[in-house]
């Protein structure tokens, strides 16, 4: 018998297919990548905006009211799609996170001098 008569696996053809159709979903998925990454940089922006109007007016970088809005849209967003609300609960502690700290750096500039001593705010 000839051994190639029981072969069950792809052939070559097969196989080239495959990595044609696996580099075509990659490139996909890169694509998206670099959207999402801009919108990550873009939330921070806004996000630096707000900090400025923080700053300006003497409101709390932290508004846990805010952060549950955002926490709510995120769940039921969860919930309408099939993902996990507890993946999307995660990856926005990361993102409020994040923009804490920014927030925090440029609303702590308000209140330095360049040489790092703390500056009136009286004025």
């Amino acid at each position: 018998m000839n051994g190639s008569m029981h072969n069950h696996g792809p052939g070559s053809g097969e196989i080239d297919l495959a990595e044609r159709d696996l580099d075509a979903l990659r490139a996909q998925l890169d694509r998206i990548d670099d959207r999402l990454l801009e919108d990550v940089r873009a939330r921070i922006e806004v996000c630096m905006s707000i900090a400025h109007l923080k700053r300006r007016y003497s409101i709390p970088v932290m508004q846990p009211q805010r952060v549950g809005v955002v926490h709510e849209h995120a769940h039921r967003f969860a919930l309408d799609h099939d993902l996990s609300p507890d993946f999307l609960h995660e990856l926005y502690d990361l993102l409020i996170a994040e923009t804490c700290r920014v927030e925090d750096r440029i609303v702590d500039s308000a209140q330095m001098t360049p040489d790092g001593d703390t500056a009136s705010t009286v004025g």
